[in-house]
């Protein structure tokens, strides 16, 4: 599903730009601070509605800007040609459309725009927050599980709920809202236990592909005890809720366990490793993604020389390219992508000061592709 047309205006210091990106690979090279990691930031912005670099939307907008505005045309394998549009303003406001209708949700753009980021900061999936690992499966489940999002905002509405009944003390309402609590926490849980079971392998091939060295453990908690029903633990912790004002209890405290040797893979692992595990967990999600929907994922590689050396560069690239998939990858020095990996088709983007030029492979003249 490759992107064929990219404009992008108000994104940090990026010049506004207007590419054309090859559907394989795509290399952007340039000294730090010039603006390369925001053209991959400008993508997962349509596609997630977020930044991979920071929450607040303020530093993501270019200075004395009021206005961000994105714009990507693509071709879907399965779905056929798309435009995707974002407005965004200083003031909050956000207009977001898809073949000139307006979208009230992000995740209709994400279906589309199917999205994996490998930048310095992924190895956090391992070390830090249970969320960024349970947003991880859900990533993968949400493309390839019908239904999981409207699972998941029906239980978010039960939760809600429930929540505001314990908050108040309202012991008596319990037993009204814990059957749809149940029904729907259920729902979530089986189709992510489903997911897992075709992910664990898959992973494990891309993994043996780039350190078969390493042998890591992929277990899954569901949020409650493996051993009992949820409505067992429900009654069982319910004076607790009342205590505490909220659910202990459910699939929001669901998380994937990435361990070696039964310890957290962050506490044993080099950074390096780390950060190789990741890049197999990004790589095995959309390898199982291609296969069972037969679409195909874009990643956005930044900085892919940090703390990864030569072999394991190019046992990245290469799985990269065997999937078939477009790749944009950053990198300060132009050599650290071309010398290593010289992929049969690609185009090479030089970035300076903001200002982003296509190249050829050997040289630096530019076509200028700023407005």
């Amino acid at each position: 599903m490759p992107i064929r047309h990219l404009q992008v205006s108000g994104v940090r210091n990026l010049l506004p730009l207007t590419i054309n990106p090859h559907p394989a690979i795509n290399f952007l090279y340039g000294d730090n601070g010039s603006g390369k990691t925001s053209v991959l930031e400008a993508i997962a912005l349509l596609s997630a509605g977020k930044s991979f670099r920071t929450t607040q939307f303020k530093h993501v907008l270019s200075h004395q800007q009021d206005r961000m505005e994105l714009m990507l045309q693509l071709d879907d394998e399965h779905l056929g040609e798309c435009e995707l549009h974002s407005l965004r303003l200083k003031s909050g406001d956000q207009l977001l459309k898809i073949n000139g209708s307006v979208l009230t949700s992000q995740a209709e753009a994400a279906h589309w725009l199917p999205v994996q980021v490998i930048e310095p900061n992924t190895f956090r999936l391992l070390s830090g927050s249970p969320e960024e690992r349970r947003q991880f499966i859900d990533w993968g489940v949400f493309h390839v599980e019908q239904g999981f999002m409207e699972n998941w905002k029906t239980f978010r509405q039960q939760l809600k709920q429930r929540n505001a009944v314990l908050k108040q003390k309202q012991e008596e309402w319990l037993s009204v809202w814990n059957p749809g609590y149940i029904e729907s926490a259920e729902a979530i849980d089986q189709q992510r236990q489903s997911y897992l079971k075709r992910f664990k392998p898959e992973f494990e091939r891309i993994l043996s592909q780039l350190d078969d060295s390493l042998e890591i453990q992929l277990t899954y908690y569901r949020g409650w005890d493996k051993d009992s029903a949820l409505s067992d633990v429900l009654a069982r912790q319910q004076e607790r809720d009342l205590n505490l004002g909220y659910s202990q209890s459910g699939p929001h405290r669901a998380e994937l366990r990435i361990k070696v040797d039964k310890q957290p893979a962050a506490d044993i692992l080099s950074r390096g490793q780390q950060k190789t595990v990741v890049a197999a967990l990004k790589i095995a999600q959309g390898s199982l993604f291609q296969k069972e929907s037969g679409r195909s994922t874009i990643y956005l590689v930044d900085d892919l020389a940090s703390e990864l050396d030569e072999k394991h560069r190019f046992a990245l690239c290469k799985l990269l390219e065997d999937l078939k998939c477009q790749v944009f990858v950053t990198s300060i020095d132009k050599e650290k992508l071309t010398d290593i990996w010289r992929p049969t088709a690609s185009k090479v983007f030089h970035v300076e000061h903001g200002a982003v030029r296509e190249t050829d492979q050997a040289s630096p003249t530019a076509t200028t592709t700023h407005e």
